[in-house]
């Protein structure tokens, strides 16, 4: 008899431990940062101001982060993107939310450790310095952080087509602008015909091991550059530059405060080239923490609704 209730008392307590465990698995949150960007255009048709909001959703191991773009009070894009390994593989896929597209799978990702290089497509190789390529490869090789692999690849993701991510305000990385990266050789196609150019990456650093200034060039021309100036402890300033194929040359001044991490601001000089037009756009971005949210996926409604409590 007596071992019979100890058995009832030791089969109550594993259900016990169970349901306490499931309860703590569905009580798992996610959390959101919500971006409010105001932008003022002059151009040679006019000028115009508009106010756009960008919304991040992830979960607690950052392996999947949800994109949701509201304009003029609507959700006009909502991308979900995923980190999931395969064999020795990291795979990158985004999904459109809203028309219910398939994935797709927009970046492949391997390590070396013996060289300490991460490749992207097979084709695209980045140097990491010893100490940062081990914490890549914890955070993003075996936690798969989507987070911590954006905020490495913040200089290329326009390249790889991934818009509406800013990493300095996505991510609390204090030590992004630390020696990190040594080079990197990436090959991007052209938009209008099947050639393909390779840019080489440099990277500079001051005595103190901060990055000084980024540049990407092939044996003609440039493609990326980025200086950095770190004027006080709350205020840092870069000069960027890109150019798209000839086509669009862009000319960026950013500000930002690295100790509030809630502020950005973007003067963009955008030449279309044989057009001879010239658009100036001013951009300040502040940024919001959302602490709890119940779910990786809201639909318009929810979305809107939770915009607007964040006015």
């Amino acid at each position: 008899m007596i071992k019979l209730v100890f058995a009832a008392i030791f089969n109550f307590l594993i259900v016990l431990s169970a349901t306490a465990q499931q309860s703590q698995k569905q009580a798992k949150v996610c959390k959101g940062i919500l971006l409010t960007r105001l932008t003022a255009l002059k151009s040679p048709e006019g000028n115009e101001k508009d106010t756009s909001k960008i919304l991040y959703v992830y979960n607690d191991s950052k392996d999947s982060l949800f994109v949701y773009k509201i304009a003029a009070g609507l959700l006009s894009e909502a991308t979900a993107y995923s980190l999931t390994a395969n064999g020795n593989s990291l795979y990158l896929r985004g999904k459109s939310i809203l028309n219910g597209a398939d994935n797709i799978e927009l970046l492949k990702i391997t390590f070396s450790d013996a060289e300490h290089t991460m490749f992207v497509n097979e084709q695209d190789k980045y140097w990491l310095y010893p100490e940062f390529y081990a914490q890549v490869k914890q955070q993003v090789g075996i936690k798969h952080s989507i987070i911590d692999f954006f905020d490495l690849l913040d200089d290329y993701l326009e390249d790889y087509a991934i818009n509406d991510i800013y990493p300095v305000l996505l991510s609390t990385n204090g030590k992004r602008w630390n020696k990190n990266l040594q080079q990197s050789k990436i090959t991007t196609g052209r938009s209008q015909s099947d050639l393909k150019d390779t840019w080489n990456y440099k990277y500079q650093y001051s005595r103190l091991g901060k990055l000084q200034s980024v540049k990407g060039t092939s044996a003609e021309e440039t493609h990326f550059s980025k200086k950095i100036s770190y004027l006080r402890p709350n205020l840092l300033e870069m000069a960027i530059y890109r150019n798209t194929e000839d086509r669009q040359i862009v000319s960026r001044k950013v500000s930002y405060n690295p100790l509030t991490l809630n502020l950005l601001k973007l003067t963009d000089r955008v030449e279309v080239t044989g057009k001879n037009t010239e658009t100036l756009i001013n951009a300040t971005i502040s940024r919001k923490v959302i602490a709890k949210l119940k779910s990786l996926q809201m639909s318009q409604s929810e979305v809107i609704r939770l915009v607007g409590l964040y006015k």
